[in-house]
């Protein structure tokens, strides 16, 4: 006899097709005034780092102590490594930014946590999490999620050119 045991948090990402349709619509509108009122979102424009291509990336946008940060699963966080320059488009205005990748489990997870305590809903994270469950870094590692964090580029560091 086998034993299941539900996982206590699971990816709950919408189904492709949904986010493809979906991205159709909010992609030109996070590039305007009419943004105010996708507060949670917010559009991501860079350069991949090796291939040169350009992204386009609707992202899920939270704040943790006063910082913009993206949780994903998503390969395209790679380009983030050691900091990468970053349009963010979010609220109707444009932003150039550096998003630096953290792939700690420990601080994603404390990441996660924070939000939830503050009132973010878990769906909102693409997650699911049982009631009273606490975020472990175990779980950032199952749901292979990592956070990108977004500060204003240093003076002389060349990233608005």
């Amino acid at each position: 006899m086998s034993v299941t045991t539900e996982l206590s948090v699971r990816d709950s990402r919408p189904p492709n097709a949904v986010v493809r349709v979906t991205n159709v619509i909010v992609r030109p509108l996070l590039r305007t005034r009419a943004a105010k009122v996708l507060k949670p979102l917010a559009l991501l424009e860079f350069t991949g780092r090796r291939s040169g291509a350009r992204f386009r990336i609707v992202v899920g946008w939270h704040v943790v102590d006063d910082v913009g940060v993206v949780i994903t699963p998503a390969g395209w966080r790679a380009n983030f490594v050691d900091g990468h320059p970053v349009t963010v488009h979010r609220r109707g205005t444009s932003t150039t930014l550096i998003g630096t990748l953290e792939n700690d489990p420990a601080a994603v997870a404390d990441a996660v946590n924070r939000l939830l305590d503050a009132g973010v809903s878990a769906r909102s994270l693409a997650l699911s999490v049982s009631d009273g469950h606490v975020i472990e870094a175990d779980d950032i590692v199952a749901i292979g999620r990592a956070m990108i964090r977004f500060a204003s580029p240093r003076p002389g560091s060349g990233a608005g050119k």
